[in-house]
């Protein structure tokens, strides 16, 4: 016979039911929770492997002993340093460096990589840590501040540049700026250090390799454009980001990331 009479089931059935009910939202992202894998393996191996395509100096490049070099090798070196870690590097081609993350292969890319805001929920990046953007740079007694001083002034681009794109389409809304052509970026720089044009404008990268050794007194004078570099990890490994931001952050404050940055850019 059963212990519980017909009403009793009932009201026990009840109460289960409405015990399930209020527990369901915790259930429910219990269920959908996913462990952060990255991090659980950086943290037990004391490893954190980095993509990159070793082909783009200053930022990675790979000598003939295997030994990886450049800009991204030294921060990521430093974030390894920072997390506990020893940081690796898995050789990738540029068209796969958000794959290796998918699958594994790697824990985060960084290959002087301009942040996609497309790909945003699959993949996550960190902070920027550099800008790639256009740059207007003039000589020191200039008074050029931004794009809307260039009216009327004589501005070098090399030809078929993005700095060229942007000129194009900066003229169509002020005729008055007068392009200066040339074949190469040198050459543009050039012709602002010997007076012959007002302003150039180049990509951040360029800027910050010639400038400070090579062409004269030459500065930046705006930012026209951003195009910032971050490190990518996969979507769902939010303790790795968070860690790997954090170092990134004090570097920033202690001013190692910049160190870095000039180290690589007078080479």
């Amino acid at each position: 016979m059963s212990r519980f009479s017909a009403p009793s089931r009932s009201l026990i059935l009840l109460a289960v039911a409405f015990v399930a009910l209020w527990l369901l939202p915790d259930i429910a992202a219990w269920l959908e929770y996913e462990p952060d894998d990255a991090w659980a393996r950086v943290r037990s191996g004391g490893v954190i492997r980095f993509a990159t395509d070793a082909s783009y100096h200053p930022f990675e490049g790979v000598g003939s002993d295997g030994v990886f070099y450049g800009l991204d090798i030294d921060i990521a070196r430093e974030i390894a340093r920072r997390i506990g870690a020893r940081a690796e590097f898995v050789n990738a081609g540029m068209d796969v460096l958000y794959d290796v993350l998918r699958v594994g292969q790697a824990d985060a890319s960084i290959s002087a990589l301009p942040v996609d805001p497309a790909r945003g929920g699959q993949w996550v990046y960190t902070r920027p840590y550099f800008d790639a953007g256009l740059v207007l740079v003039t000589r020191p007694e200039s008074r050029l501040a931004d794009a809307d001083d260039l009216a009327g002034r004589v501005v070098a681009v090399a030809l078929g540049s993005d700095g060229d794109a942007w000129l194009r389409k900066a003229r169509r809304q002020s005729s008055a700026i007068t392009p200066e052509l040339f074949d190469s970026l040198q050459e543009a720089l050039q012709a602002v250090d010997e007076g012959r044009a007002d302003a150039a404008i180049i990509d951040g990268v360029t800027a910050r390799q010639r400038l400070s050794t090579r062409i004269g007194d030459l500065r930046v004078a705006a930012q026209l454009t951003s195009e910032p570099y971050a490190i990518a990890v996969w979507g769902q490994n939010t303790e790795l980001l968070a860690a790997i931001d954090g170092a990134l952050s004090d570097m920033e404050a202690d001013g190692t990331l910049a160190r870095i940055v000039d180290d690589w850019m007078r080479k």
